[in-house]
């Protein structure tokens, strides 16, 4: 049963099955915080549809770009990127069928500009030119992922002119929430990026530095805030940098939980409609 368990954990998460769901939901509670409950689709299917896209393209994307980098088999030690050499070929050919899926909805969407808006941040995160590259560059890589994360799923879809009181530093407190799980992701994947010879964060500052630092920014928007969103968003943030290094050990286990932080802002949102 055990085993079982684990196969099943291991499948959902390094897939990116997961990341996909839990994407999906950020967004869906990204916007509701934002925009009220009440701007969204009234219908059941509206919600689905909306959360189901965003999932879909978040899978094709994960899965696509880590199968055009393949670990290498001799350095490969973590988890993850020994699951990828044995089934990484499937998942990319699972998101190849899934993006045709997507272009058989819609295909007028690649004239679309709103479509190379999206997804211009993620194309540019894999750019090499020289020995320059985002994603080889530690100060710039958390940013930059966390920019492009908050683009596709909070920025498009934002409207200034809809968005509740206080929207502005929601949005801003939403972002230095990716922020921070983007250099936590750094910390999980730590021996595996050493192995890799990968310049992170983690060769700069420690762990306290970045969690003081992006908490103090996420302090300052909560302070700044009369909403009760920034807040929670602060201490979920500074409840995973204190669990995660401490009681987690690398592996599927601690990439889920990880992954699930992102659902927060979705059960902020069912809490405050349960409340009203």
């Amino acid at each position: 049963m055990i085993k079982w368990v684990n196969n099943l954990g291991k499948a959902l998460v390094f897939s990116n099955i997961w990341i996909a769901i839990c994407s999906a939901f950020w967004s869906l509670g990204a916007f509701q915080v934002l925009h009220g409950p009440s701007s969204m689709n009234s219908s059941v299917l509206g919600d689905l549809a909306f959360a189901g896209i965003n999932a879909a393209c978040v899978f094709v994307f994960y899965s696509i770009t880590r199968g055009i980098y393949p670990p290498n088999k001799e350095s490969a030690t973590s988890e993850l990127n020994i699951w990828l050499l044995k089934y990484g070929k499937f998942s990319i050919f699972s998101a190849v069928l899934m993006a045709l899926a997507l272009l058989w909805l819609n295909f007028e969407v690649l004239w679309s500009y709103q479509f190379w808006i999206m997804v211009v941040p993620g194309l540019i995160y894999w750019f090499h030119w020289n020995n320059f590259s985002i994603r080889k560059t530690w100060w710039l890589k958390p940013i930059w992922i966390a920019g492009a994360w908050w683009w596709f799923t909070v920025g498009v879809v934002q409207d200034p002119g809809e968005m509740v009181p206080d929207g502005w530093w929601i949005s801003a407190s939403l972002f230095l929430f990716l922020l921070e799980l983007s250099m936590l992701s750094d910390w999980v994947d730590a021996s595996e990026d050493r192995n890799h010879k990968t310049d992170t964060w983690i060769n700069h500052l420690t762990l306290i530095q970045v969690q003081i630092g992006v908490g103090l920014l996420q302090g300052i928007v909560t302070f700044a805030s009369d909403s009760y969103v920034p807040v929670i968003l602060l201490l979920v943030s500074n409840l995973a940098y204190w669990a995660i290094p401490k009681y987690l050990k690398n592996g599927w286990k601690n990439m889920m939980f990880q992954e699930s932080i992102l659902l927060a802002p979705y059960l902020v949102s069912v809490f405050k409609n349960y409340m009203e």
